[in-house]
């Protein structure tokens, strides 16, 4: 058994062990059609099965059912509404809406089930609402979005439609972040830290060390 870092919603580290993961099977090979990949970074999974994947150096996001065949996809280079550069982190809303980091642009944008565009927020930057390096978003059950904001060394977390609510520093390039895992993790019983949480977030630093406490668990 492996362990991931899990930070709760109001910044408290945690440990807890990764269950191991079974392989059932495989799709994409390296190129630019539909289907094929360039450094595929972040996946999300619909509510309804849809597998949503952020092809990174092809600049676009891919859409596929659970089994991996093509259902479509959006995005190029450039800077504009549908346009990505180096898109990393994926996640999917309940309402199916999909949020990507679209990382070199130092933003968050987000799209339909089907890749119409509905919004972005962000810019370079220190300050509220600001990115260096926006990595691997995710969605609470309550709907908030929680982001990386990796060279900026904290998580920045917002509203559906990107209102600032609040932040937490301290980590050391947090790279990644999943709230699911720790809300099944809470709803099945385990222990984190010690303490019970229904509502967390996992968050890993890029060489899975250094994070820091802050808060308290309730």
């Amino acid at each position: 058994m492996k362990e991931v870092f899990i930070i709760a919603a109001a910044g408290v580290f945690a440990t807890a062990a990764w269950a191991e993961w079974l392989y059932e099977g495989r799709w994409g090979s390296f190129g630019t059609g539909n289907g094929q990949f360039n450094r595929p970074e972040g996946i999300g999974v619909s509510p309804n099965g849809t597998v949503y994947v952020t092809d990174t150096t092809n600049d676009r996001v891919q859409y596929f059912t659970p089994t991996g065949s093509f259902r479509g996809k959006w995005g190029k280079s450039g800077t504009g509404k549908r346009e990505f550069r180096s898109p990393r982190g994926i996640a999917v809303a309940p309402d199916t809406n999909v949020y990507v980091a679209d990382m070199n642009n130092d933003r968050i944008k987000y799209f339909t089930a089907t890749g119409s565009y509905l919004g972005q927020w962000g810019k370079p930057g220190t300050g509220v609402g600001e990115f260096n390096v926006p990595l691997n978003p995710t969605v609470a059950p309550n709907s908030n979005i929680y982001v990386c904001d990796r060279d900026n060394n904290r998580i920045q977390y917002f509203t559906p439609t990107g209102s600032f609510l609040g932040s937490w520093g301290g980590l050391v390039t947090p790279h990644g972040a999943e709230h699911g895992l720790v809300a099944r993790a809470a709803q099945g019983g385990s222990s984190l830290g010690g303490k019970r949480r229904v509502q967390g977030i996992i968050a890993w630093p890029t060489d899975r060390h250094s994070l820091r406490r802050r808060g308290a668990v309730s």
